[in-house]
């Protein structure tokens, strides 16, 4: 019997070759699965160890604001260790991962980076040793993983925005003593150039007992008054002031030393008697007898045997011979600092006649004691409290009035912690009193700033508080041709006190109409890009206003309301020293 070969039916055939095919193709799926897992494991690793790298370098570039580099490796190694990469620790070796570089701008607006100088950024490598799962049937158990950041200090054109209105003198004011520890006496010490070295010396004659102490000027009997009590606090009593003499209206004045004093200028005892007796205050003669009881002016009575005759004055310049101390019978001669005889005789005339007489300054509502107590103390805040301007006492320039010296001393510490980082930092200089003014242009100088700030003084051009046109010079000076693109555009805006000018050009008073125009100026600026930063000094400030302004600035308020001076002093160094250190941070690589 003969067999034929029987050969499989099609299905069965195709099915052997499909099962071949699957066969082989099922270990490439397989292989390309593994890979496309691993792959991917690598992509996110790489994702989250770019991130952490970031987050690392920026971190650690932060604290290079003042200018710590140890702090910024171990920040750099605290955000390593706490960012995990898919769940697994990041080896990190902090002395040879961490890199401090200083970051130039070059000419095509790239970062060229160097290792000299001081450093202004900083670079994080980050190498990660990655398990791969199924590239083992290939050989490969891990990957190596690795990314670099480098993050930098960014350059800033910060506007410093100060408040030079009136009130930045308030803290040297008498009508504070009850609140505050004034330092009127440091103000007066300074005054005219002297120098106050703390002690507690008064005037014996002409000169200070203490031969090495400079001092405020004094002028007539006020040398023989001295300076009085210098230490003045909740419990100082006007009365009780050696420094300060009663002159008051309407009243004998029984002062033994006053009387001696005019009896060794050459004055008879008629005179002296005129001079002490109210016989004319009604008709007038009180500042007169004033002026003439202090040696701020000779009275050339006319009385034979007088002082006019002893100084040999024409009789037809002196007075009539009554007993009535006349305006036309005083020769004022006390000079007011570099003052002509005519405009010492306008301030002397004003404290004698206007200020010291009033119950309306601000001196007396403290405590009405003052009122006709005349002393070198009194005069000097006569001068703070009703001519502060530049135009009218330019000597306060370059005293230590509060808080406007504690402001200056804060300014000299922005500089020179700007200047010690080389941050390629620029400053200007902004004012505002009743008006807004550019003072200096944007500039690495930043000694112009300082400088120009401590030639400066409370009320120096006006005296109220346009917060709003401060903020829109700043705004105009970050926008001018001196700001720089490639840096980050900062408001320093400092005030002690409430927005009261409610426009650009407006009148002062307005305290609506104020604090909204300085809001408006406010938002215009965060609209522009430019953060703003609000330091407010003392406790008489409109601290919610600033709140608003550096909340909508994206900023930071801080404030300094130290109860002394000196703790406001000390406040304000260490927020201009973060202000000047606390710098904006970003990647360049």
């Amino acid at each position: 019997m003969s067999h034929r070969n029987q050969r499989p039916p099609p299905d069965a055939k195709r099915r052997a070759v499909v099962a071949v095919q699957v066969a082989v193709m099922g270990t490439a799926l397989i292989g390309f699965a593994a890979l496309a897992i691993d792959v991917g494991a690598m992509y996110d690793a790489k994702g989250e160890l770019q991130r952490t790298a970031d987050a690392a370098a920026m971190a650690a570039a932060a604290m290079l604001g003042d200018y710590d580099e140890t702090t910024a490796r171990d920040t750099a190694e605290e955000y390593v260790l706490c960012n995990p990469v898919l769940g697994q620790a990041v080896a990190f070796a902090k002395a040879n991962d961490v890199t401090f570089y200083r970051a130039v701008l070059n000419d095509q607006g790239q970062y060229d980076l160097h290792t000299d100088g001081n450093a202004n950024s900083v670079g994080v490598i980050l190498n990660h040793n990655l398990p791969l799962y199924f590239a083992g049937i290939f050989g490969r158990t891990s990957a190596n993983v690795s990314t670099t950041a480098v993050a930098m200090l960014i350059p800033r054109d910060i506007a410093v925005v100060a408040d030079l209105s009136g009130s930045h003198n308030d803290d040297s004011e008498l009508r504070h003593y009850k609140t505050t520890t004034i330092n009127l006496h440091e103000a007066w010490g300074g005054f005219l150039g002297g120098i106050d070295d703390g002690d507690d010396s008064v005037w014996v004659g002409d000169e200070f007992a203490d031969e090495e102490q400079m001092a405020g000027p004094a002028w007539g009997f006020f040398k023989e008054l001295g300076y009085g009590t210098v230490g003045i606090d909740a419990s100082y009593d006007p009365t009780a002031d050696a420094g300060l003499i009663h002159l008051p209206k309407y009243s004998d004045w029984n002062h033994a030393p006053l009387e001696a004093c005019l009896a060794a200028q050459g004055y008879i005892p008629e005179e002296v008697d005129a001079i002490m007796a109210d016989a004319h205050d009604s008709d007038g003669a009180w500042d007169e007898r004033v002026a003439a009881a202090l040696g701020l002016a000779r009275w050339y009575s006319g009385m034979p045997g007088g002082l006019w005759e002893q100084m040999g004055i024409d009789p037809a310049d002196a007075g009539n011979g009554n007993d009535w101390v006349g305006s036309g019978e005083l020769s004022w001669h006390e000079t007011f600092g570099e003052r002509s005889i005519s405009d010492s005789k306008t301030v002397w005339r004003d404290y004698i006649n206007s200020y010291m007489s009033a119950t309306w300054t601000q001196m007396y509502h403290a405590n009405n004691d003052f009122r006709y107590r005349f002393g070198v103390k009194t005069f000097t805040n006569y001068l703070t409290e009703r001519r502060p301007s530049n135009s009218q006492t330019p000597e306060f320039a370059n005293t230590r009035q509060q808080p406007m010296q504690s402001v200056k001393e804060a300014t000299d510490q922005l500089v020179a912690t700007i200047d010690a980082l080389e941050s390629q930092d620029q400053l200007s200089l902004e004012i505002y009193g009743t008006r807004g003014r550019h003072e200096i242009d944007l500039t690495e100088n930043y000694s112009a700033v300082s400088t120009r700030l401590n030639a400066m003084q409370a009320g120096y051009y006006d005296a109220w508080t346009n917060m709003g046109a401060g903020i829109l010079r700043a705004r105009e000076e970050l926008a001018s041709d001196r700001a720089r693109g490639s840096a980050r555009k900062v408001i320093f805006l400092l005030t002690d006190g409430y927005a009261n000018v409610p426009s650009e050009y407006g009148d002062g008073g307005d305290y609506t109409g104020g604090p909204i125009y300085a809001k408006d100026e406010a938002e215009l600026a965060a609209a522009e890009g430019i953060q703003v930063f609000c330091v407010s000094v003392g406790s008489y400030c409109d601290t919610s206003l600033m709140d608003y302004i550096a909340d909508v600035g994206g900023g930071q308020h801080l404030a300094a309301s130290g109860a002394t001076s000196a703790e406001m002093s000390a406040q304000l160094n260490e927020i201009f020293r973060h202000l000047g250190g606390s710098r904006p941070v970003e990647l360049i690589r």
